[in-house]
């Protein structure tokens, strides 16, 4: 599995940066991940040039519209993606006026973390985290309990 997460906007919360970065290393003992942090001014347009410079990935946005799932759901979906066709999957966090028409229409799905709303920094972590957990339950890792 591999996966790239992309964030539309800096991070400007130390703090943030380092619980992302620190669930994105745990995530690595599963899985091939990086992270890219798109400016702002570039917006959409930023993300779909990510999402062509290497052809064939899966873009997935993260946007309080998409579809809920829980934990074990999350992992499944993964699952299931990666076994149908095994392309990267780039995991996107919208900036503050979320995604436009251009990155919903090249996105293959949309996922929400949650029906509340959070700051961008926050959901970068929370994603990480999420991330980590559902690899860990692919692979019987005791983390999930």
């Amino acid at each position: 599995m591999r996966f790239l997460i992309a964030w539309i906007g800096k991070t400007k919360q130390p703090a943030a940066a380092a619980w992302t970065e620190e669930y994105l290393r745990r995530v690595r003992r599963f899985a091939r991940v990086a992270s890219c942090e798109i400016d702002a001014r570039q917006g959409d347009a930023g993300l779909l040039r990510l999402l062509q410079a290497q052809g064939g990935r899966r873009l997935v946005l993260l946007d309080p519209a998409g579809r809920q799932l829980d934990s074990p759901e999350f992992a499944s979906f993964l699952a299931r993606a990666f076994a149908r066709d095994g392309r990267e999957m780039l995991l996107a966090i919208g900036g503050a006026d979320g995604f436009g028409p251009e990155a919903r229409a090249a996105a293959e799905g949309a996922l929400s973390l949650s029906a509340m709303t959070y700051s961008h920094e926050l959901a970068r972590v929370m994603l990480a985290e999420q991330l980590y957990r559902a690899l860990a339950l692919l692979h019987g890792h005791p983390y999930p309990r």
